[in-house]
């Protein structure tokens, strides 16, 4: 519970993390919002699956930014909602995991929007790394959704190698 609670203070939950030899976890602070955990769940949560909006809404997604690349990069919104969704899972664990616990907008709206200034505050005063940093989540999710297919095939390629379609019955 008090690693928990420590990751909640100063928003730590949103930087890639540093564990030392006791497993405390230490902010890397020029990776905000670039953590493994964020990036799979943005992955899981979003790009996953034919109907997700990921994929059902492409185009929305890869929104060319004012960087020396056009690479596209993850919108506002999204990231801050994930991020929130994460804040509420560790005030769950805080709470001591209780079995009914709901994610409502009213409860949450205030971690929300502390996400959604902070982000435009860090567009406007940095915008050069701002964009750098929201096209590298954009990519590292699409690397992960890039790798979770090649996965998939590999694991079906090894089913394939297991199927005796001589040895089975047919009609």
């Amino acid at each position: 519970m008090v690693k928990v609670k420590k990751l909640m203070e100063q928003h730590v939950y949103i930087y890639a993390l540093r564990f030392d030899s006791n497993d405390d976890a230490s902010p890397i602070g020029k990776k905000p919002y670039q953590g493994d955990l964020l990036i799979f769940l943005i992955y899981e949560g979003v790009f996953t699956g034919t109907k997700s909006i990921g994929v059902k809404f492409a185009k929305h997604f890869v929104e060319l930014a004012n960087n020396k690349g056009n690479h596209p990069e993850m919108p506002i919104p999204l990231l801050a909602l994930v991020v929130t969704a994460v804040y509420a899972a560790l005030f769950w664990k805080t709470l001591g995991s209780p079995g009914k616990f709901n994610f409502t907008g009213n409860q949450f709206s205030e971690t929300y929007v502390f996400h959604i200034k902070f982000l435009e505050d860090l567009k406007r005063d940095a915008p050069g790394k701002f964009h750098c940093m929201m096209a590298d989540i954009y990519e590292a999710v699409q690397t992960l959704k890039q790798k979770g297919n090649d996965h998939f095939a590999n694991e079906y390629q090894d089913a394939l190698g297991l199927l005796d379609l001589d040895g089975m019955a047919e009609d």
